[in-house]
């Protein structure tokens, strides 16, 4: 009898109340179970509790087990729908270091390995490679190489536990192996090694009473065998690893089987809708006088992700390495509580106002932007000279991959555009706990958003106008961006989440707008860009041309959004604070003459005034948005005097 069949005999004496086949079932189930909590969570405490909330949640719902022979792919089911629940309602906990994290797993794991001398040493240090390289993959991956990798779980059984497809559980399998090959990577082991990497995660992470630890992984990864493998691939930049690898391969790992796998192929993306994350890593030119030839400031590693799909807010994570990826330096963090920068240097994380924004000045693009939209950016902008051509998927026209020449220190750098490979939790706060933290924010910025006035003056009219504008993703839940703008004594311009108009001042309802519209052409925090970014972004938007320089404070940059139309042009001058993320003022020039300008000011203290700032009421005599959004064109009728005719 195999052993599978006589899981299934043991649950059905299970379910017939047979003498202690229940408590039998339970004991044999412990350890096979606890060692795949453990392989998801990494964390052994978590792993205790959710191993005995699953225990007790089999033996409440045995008898709803339809098919004995399901039981492991039941269990699974049981266990994944406890983590995710954990996850989700989970309060934010002091993140635990890379080394901290190593040295729990060692006090629960016991002396793992009894090899002495050389061999003792390479494995301990591979085995802290592949186990930091798998503590930074997500969760669901980690959920869905166990399930394959270690539980031999085909398709259609891995689709029952993370209750989704067939179809969506190759493919998580598929992006899983990619997202793991990428972090082996970064720990300086060669992706090719995955096949060694897993069956030695499997072996660390065995059922304490020792119950087999299976691996199946593609074959046709091995063709050449692993030592050769590691001799073929391994670079200078390995190191010690090199050894480690053929010690640990000539050594052996307990538990390992291949079999053939069938090619799986990621399916592609239909439209913008399908977007909510990406994965990239470009290279960065040094701007430095200083520096020779052409060089390379870096590779910045970066994690896009959109909590309300493609056209909506971003949060960003990016890691800058030395061009060639063997040292992590300075990193960056923007998410939806706040704008974090970790200073390598001085092993300093600071909380900030700005969010990032390049030093030379550049739009900052996404690989979801149009071929259209991109172009123009590179005519405004100059075209960078060195790029190879870009790939874009021909049914959406996101990019994939390009090609950089311009570096000696980076030769023929590739960047491959991985779509829906990251989940939310790569956005949480993770450095050390030990790290220092400093915040720089003001009170506005810790608050999370504030009130803003605007006034100045436009041809003969006098502008007055308030609002409120939250600078990042969760205070805008709450306190959503509003503004209210009085233009003379006849026009008054509202926009809320409810809705944009230009009315009469006694209330008659010129033009109705979808809700956003006036906000096109200020500053979107919370809309995960730099303010000088969105101020561009909105212009090549409606294909107007825009140049940048700084101020002589060097605190302040100056945007010129330039417009020709039928012999008219109208410049807006907005002046930015950097350091603030804030506009400070646009000032209004039509046919080379001064037109006027509006000021902004922005509030620090607002407890005395909530009740002269209220969110503006919609007419009631206003219909559905009936005009499309003019965009950042709205300010240039503004500045014409064309606004509302």
């Amino acid at each position: 009898m195999s052993e599978e069949q006589k899981w299934t005999e043991l649950v059905k004496l299970a379910q017939q109340g047979h003498g202690n086949s229940v408590d039998l079932l339970a004991q044999k189930a412990q350890g096979r179970l606890r060692a795949y909590v453990y392989r998801v969570t990494l964390d052994y405490e978590l792993t205790e509790d959710l191993s005995q909330e699953v225990l007790l949640q089999m033996l409440k719902s045995l008898d709803g087990l339809k098919k004995a022979e399901s039981f492991w792919p039941w269990m699974y089911r049981i266990a994944q729908s406890k983590i995710q629940q954990y996850y989700k309602t989970k309060r934010k906990m002091a993140p635990t270091s890379e080394p901290a994290f190593y040295q729990d797993f060692l006090s629960h794991r016991g002396d793992y390995q009894k090899d002495e001398g050389l061999q003792q040493l390479v494995h301990k240090d591979l085995s802290k490679k592949v186990m930091a390289a798998m503590k930074q993959v997500r969760q669901q991956y980690r959920a869905v190489l166990s399930l394959r990798c270690f539980e031999d779980l085909s398709y259609s059984d891995i689709a029952v536990t993370m209750q989704c497809s067939e179809v969506k559980a190759r493919v998580l399998f598929f992006r899983a192996k990619n997202a793991l090959k990428k972090e082996l990577d970064h720990q300086g082991l060669s992706k090719s090694l995955l096949l060694m990497s897993l069956g030695l995660f499997g072996r660390l992470t065995a059922p304490a009473e020792g119950s087999a630890s299976v691996v199946a992984v593609a074959a046709n990864t091995t063709q050449v065998g692993l030592t050769a493998a590691a001799l073929a691939t391994a670079s200078s930049r390995l190191g010690l690893t090199i050894l480690a690898t053929i010690a640990v391969v000539l050594i052996g790992i307990g538990g390992m089987s291949l079999r053939p796998e069938e090619p799986l192929l990621e399916p592609p993306l239909t439209s913008r809708s399908d977007v909510n994350s990406m994965h990239f890593t470009t290279q960065l030119r040094d701007n430095n006088p200083e520096s020779r030839g052409s060089l390379s400031k870096g590779a910045y590693e970066q994690w896009l992700y959109f909590p309300d799909g493609a056209d909506g807010p971003v949060f960003m994570r990016m890691q800058r390495w030395d061009p060639q990826q063997i040292n992590k330096l300075c990193a960056w963090l923007e998410d939806g509580r706040a704008n974090y920068y970790f200073d390598s240097g001085n092993n300093l994380v600071h909380i900030t106002n700005c969010r990032v924004c390049w030093s030379n000045l550049k739009v900052r693009r996404l690989p979801t932007d149009t071929a259209e939209f991109s172009e123009f950016l590179s005519n405004v902008e100059d075209n960078v000279k060195g790029l190879g051509s870009y790939v874009r998927d021909p049914n959406t026209g996101f990019l994939t991959s390009f090609v950089d020449y311009r570096f000696n220190n980076a030769p023929d750098f590739q960047t491959d555009y991985l779509y829906n490979t990251v989940g939310p939790e790569r956005f949480q706060y993770n450095w050390p706990a030990d790290i220092p933290i400093v915040d720089d924010r003001d009170p506005m910025h810790k608050r999370g958003w504030t009130y803003f006035r605007i006034n100045g003056i436009v041809g003969e009219q006098e502008i007055t106008g308030r609002g409120c504008i939250p600078f990042v993703y969760d205070a805008a839940k709450e306190h959503p961006a509003w503004l209210i703008l009085q233009v003379g004594n006849e026009l008054v311009i509202t926009d809320s989440c409810k809705g944009a108009q230009v009315c009469l001042a006694e209330g008659k309802v010129l033009e109705a707008y979808p809700p956003g519209t006036f906000f096109k052409g200020l500053a979107r925090p919370w809309m995960g860009m730099h303010a000088a970014h969105i101020v561009r972004r909105d212009a090549a938007e409606q294909r107007i041309w825009f140049q940048s320089e700084r101020a002589q404070n060097e605190t302040d940059v100056f945007v010129v959004i330039s417009h020709e139309e039928q012999q008219n042009s109208t410049d807006l001058i907005y002046t930015i604070d950097m350091e603030n993320d804030i506009i400070k003022t646009i000032t209004f020039d039509v046919n080379g003459q001064a037109r006027g300008s509006l000021i902004f000011s922005y509030l620090q203290d607002i407890d005395q005034l909530a009740n002269h700032f209220n969110e503006p009421a919609i007419s009631a005599d206003s219909q559905p948005a009936t005009q499309q959004s003019p965009g950042i064109r709205w300010l240039i009728h503004l500045a014409q005097g064309n606004l509302g005719k």
